[in-house]
């Protein structure tokens, strides 16, 4: 008896420790002069999940924010204009059209707010497009509306689109939500904003016909400064 003890116990203290799991990006966040840690955790090699941010501040209890699955997570801080830099999420989802997930937060010692989602941007702001005769579309949005010359279209999609003598069939375009978001630096005032791409298609997902473009400006949130078209991304 007293030898199968002395197993057990042996046994116990050889058994291996598990290491503790390693972040997949770390950066320093402050919340006015407290400065803290948040980490990117993960589960996988290529598609990641049970994504989170874990954000740990001196003489604060740690919490996390979960955030959506997906490929290639990516965790950064920006200066937007706010009081602290600001914490930009994302990761990709994979799916056809290269869509991504992406957020910004604003960490707090004890808490967080979330000040942008791409998916709320889409709800919130919608675009919508219209084929006009003799090659155009009409896009509309946020109070305006802009004629587009499709001269630059695949012909063979154009064939589908516009019949010879230029009316339109019944093909008409789509808006897809955003699909990419990017912090992208001002030179003129020193601070970064986000553009978001929404991209336009036809007949196929493969016909993009372009991008619609918009610069977010920080001000408590982000709001649109700044809308185009673009042909390419």
């Amino acid at each position: 008896m007293r030898f199968l003890i002395l197993l057990t116990a042996v046994a116990a203290l050889a058994a291996p420790v598990c290491p503790a799991p390693q972040p997949i990006s770390t950066v320093t966040v402050t919340d006015g002069s407290a400065e803290g840690l948040a980490k990117l955790y993960g589960n996988g090699e290529n598609y990641i999940t049970d994504l989170k941010v874990t954000v740990k501040f001196k003489y604060y209890a740690p919490y996390d924010i979960k955030l959506e699955d997906g490929y290639s997570p990516s965790l950064s801080v920006f200066d937007f204009g706010a009081e602290d830099k600001l914490l930009f999420c994302s990761s990709q989802t994979g799916g056809s059209g290269g869509y991504g997930n992406y957020r910004v937060y604003r960490v707090k010692t004890h808490s967080y707010e979330l000040l942008y989602d791409d998916k709320a941007d889409s709800e919130k702001t919608r675009f919508s497009a219209e084929f006009q005769p003799d090659g155009f579309m009409k896009i509309s949005g946020s109070g305006a509306s802009l004629d587009v010359c499709l001269g630059y279209m695949d012909k063979y999609f154009y064939d589908r689109i516009f019949a010879p003598d230029g009316s339109v069939k019944d093909a008409q375009p789509h808006v897809n939500d955003v699909s990419f978001v990017s912090p992208s630096f001002n030179p003129a005032s020193g601070i970064y904003r986000l553009t978001t791409y929404r991209s336009v298609t036809a007949v196929a997902e493969v016909n993009r016909l372009g991008y619609i473009t918009q610069l977010l400006d920080f001000d408590g949130g982000f709001t649109p400064s700044f809308t185009e078209f673009s042909i390419a991304f």
